[in-house]
């Protein structure tokens, strides 16, 4: 079946009209429909799915999305001759694909922003796993972005599926995990392993790696053995002989200077337990894929940590100070100026770098909280003096400070807590933070 524009049909009692084609692809073509007096989105496969697919698609429908990030099917639709599809909120205009940012003609606002976007990405498949789903399909054609807040869309969500239940998906060369290239068995039923939540996992690090390093941690020195690229080559790259460009064991896959220049360029940028997640992932997790790969929860406190660690130069680039770094950062990577005077705040183990635009969010205060995104607080400066900084307050309580002399003050939750040193900051009874300055 084709529709075209200005076609209809009835739907639950209600006229549903073509309005437009927004795009087509190997599985089906996704329409600009009205229905209900809303403009919507209806995915229309063009060949008729298997049983097991249209079951699992009703399933995922009624049990509902694992998050707002997901833009998930809403209603199932299927037609006499057994054709089928699905109805979905359309993806709003300012996002943009995760494609347009790797190709460079758009760019996340500054590092800070593309953290935060990581955060929701490795928080959303943390949610998805938790519901007992597993994505199967994690490709970079599947995430969306704002680049003005780091706000995350993930789209292609009908092969979502049960873990360890298989739709016959495999997934996208250069992001699939290699025991699912090259058709391993499964340890405990024998059968061809499937795409699941620990294949998920490898296929997330290769995402986060093309977000931080804008490259692929497969592609190196070996691309100099094929005069293509091709299907032969792809499964020896990914699946039968995968080197992770940065191993510290094999250091035959580098990267090819003057051909990967943006990821020899960022990958020294990174934090070492940035650096260390990824080689765990890429080098052990290539054996062991249950316990030698970086997990969400592991993944959500490291890109926490980094963002924290961010300090802006009068350049305006953005560095890491490298408080846990075997050297700090003293002068900025890009200009070479000295490292500015700066001052953080110490809660527990976190440490977040103060200036002026900064957040502390509810998960520094919180540990159990899930809200990584959620700002608590704004590093504001005073207008008449710009040399008086403060933590502009978004709580639900009031706190009490103490200065060094020990005089005591109570900030309303909405108040300013003032940024001085050895400033102590109780935000509950289990979270007390203190503001100290780099001498």
């Amino acid at each position: 079946m084709k529709f075209n524009k200005n076609d209809y049909f009835d739907y639950n009692g209600d006229r549903l009209t073509i309005l437009d084609l927004l795009g087509e692809g190997g599985q089906g073509e996704v329409y600009l429909v009205s229905y209900k007096g809303q403009k919507l989105a209806f995915k229309y496969y063009k060949d008729i799915p298997s049983d097991d697919f249209k079951y699992n698609l009703k399933n995922n429908i009624t049990k509902g999305s694992p998050s707002s990030t997901f833009l998930w099917p809403k209603e199932y639709i299927e037609f006499d001759d057994d054709s089928c599809g699905y109805l979905m909120e359309l993806r709003p205009k300012e996002y943009v694909s995760f494609v347009s940012y790797l190709t460079g003609t758009n760019r996340f606002k500054n590092k800070r922003i593309m953290l935060n976007w990581c955060i929701e990405l490795v928080k959303s498949f943390k949610l998805l796993h938790e519901k007992g789903y597993s994505y199967q399909d994690l490709n970079d054609g599947s995430f969306f972005l704002n680049p003005e807040n780091g706000k995350l869309l993930i789209c292609d969500n009908d092969n979502v599926t049960a873990d360890k239940r298989s739709l016959g998906v495999l997934g996208k060369m250069r992001y699939m995990a290699p025991e699912i290239v090259r058709g391993d068995k499964d340890k405990n039923t024998g059968e061809r392993q499937m795409p699941d939540t620990h294949s998920d996992r490898f296929s997330l690090a290769i995402i986060l790696f093309l977000a931080l390093c804008m490259g692929n941690p497969f592609e190196g020195e070996c691309l100099k053995k094929y005069v293509i690229v091709d299907e032969k080559a792809e499964y020896e790259m990914f699946g039968s002989k995968p080197v992770y460009i940065y191993s510290e064991l094999d250091k035959t896959n580098r990267p090819i200077r003057g051909y990967h220049t943006a990821v020899i360029n960022k990958y020294p940028e990174l934090p070492t337990y940035i650096k260390e997640a990824f080689h765990r992932t890429f080098v052990d997790g290539l054996k062991d894929r249950e316990n030698g790969r970086t997990n969400e929860l592991e993944w959500l406190k490291l890109l926490c940590k980094y963002r924290d660690e961010l300090i802006t130069c009068s350049c305006g680039k953005e560095y890491i100070y490298g408080f846990n770094e075997k050297k700090h950062n003293d002068r900025c990577p890009y200009c070479k100026k000295e490292t500015r005077r700066f001052c953080y705040l110490q809660i527990g183990k976190n440490r977040i770098l103060l200036e002026p635009n900064k957040y502390i969010y509810e998960i520094h205060i919180d540990k159990y909280s899930s809200n990584y995104n959620l700002a608590v607080g704004k590093v504001i400066v005073n207008k008449n003096n710009p040399g008086l900084w403060g933590i502009k307050l978004q709580l639900n309580n009031d706190i009490l400070i103490k200065d060094k002399s020990g005089k005591e003050k109570t900030i309303t939750k909405d108040g300013v807590i003032p940024i001085v040193n050895e400033l102590k900051i109780k935000f509950s009874d289990t979270s007390i933070g203190q503001i100290i300055t780099n001498q």
